[in-house]
């Protein structure tokens, strides 16, 4: 914890050849895996890559109409939530549950209707999270890590192309579904005059089952 928080401040200070250092040091004395992968809770054993391109996705295509639907619904009526205001670098960064802790959340469903269903009946297994991800025009995070590393995200864009930086890869959302492993560090940026959507399916890491 507190080589990520050395390794955090340096970084918002612009001073990211020192923050680096700082991992590599860490990494050199066992203290983390390696200067990306600094979850606060390491379980040992389970595979461990930024980016999943052999992850078996469910079969689950969103129409143009239900991803007009997301964006009218939730980013233009104002029903999503700000993420942690510490982890913006600029401008807004928000999100929408659909599901937490398993379970699909029947009002906030009802905003977005037969989208719950769609993604219930894709069979995505042991899930744990279902969220809509907005970034503002000329948006940025800062550089982030999940808590652990026994999730992966599945990400499906919705609306705008946003990049996504994580570990030493830089993706752009456009219309591909990725899979990530949030354990490694990550930040989002969009740079256009439109919000960039997202649509997130957290799972478990198959190395858990």
């Amino acid at each position: 914890v507190v080589v990520d928080l050395l390794g955090d401040c340096l970084t918002r200070l612009g001073r990211n050849e020192e923050a680096m250092a700082v991992y590599s040091d860490a990494v050199e004395r066992g203290l983390i895996p390696s200067v990306y992968q600094r979850p606060n809770t390491l379980v040992s054993g389970l595979k461990a890559e930024p980016v999943w391109s052999d992850y078996p996705l469910p079969d689950i295509t969103l129409s143009e109409e239900e991803k007009t639907m997301i964006v009218d619904n939730v980013v233009y009526k104002g029903l999503f939530s700000g993420v942690d205001a510490s982890l913006e670098r600029e401008g807004v960064w928000g999100y929408y549950d659909l599901a937490t802790q398993g379970s699909f959340l029947e009002q906030e469903c009802e905003a977005v209707p037969g989208i719950c269903d769609k993604i219930d009946a894709a069979k995505f297994g042991d899930f744990d999270r279902v969220y809509v991800s907005l970034l503002y025009p000329k948006s940025a995070t800062w550089p982030h890590v999940a808590p652990d590393n026994t999730k992966l995200n599945i990400i499906m864009p919705i609306f705008g192309a946003p990049s996504l930086r994580i570990a030493s890869t830089t993706l752009v959302l456009g219309e591909e579904t990725v899979v990530i492993d949030p354990s490694f560090e990550m930040d989002l940026t969009n740079t256009s005059d439109d919000p960039a959507v997202l649509l997130v399916v957290s799972v478990a890491h198959p190395g858990t089952a």
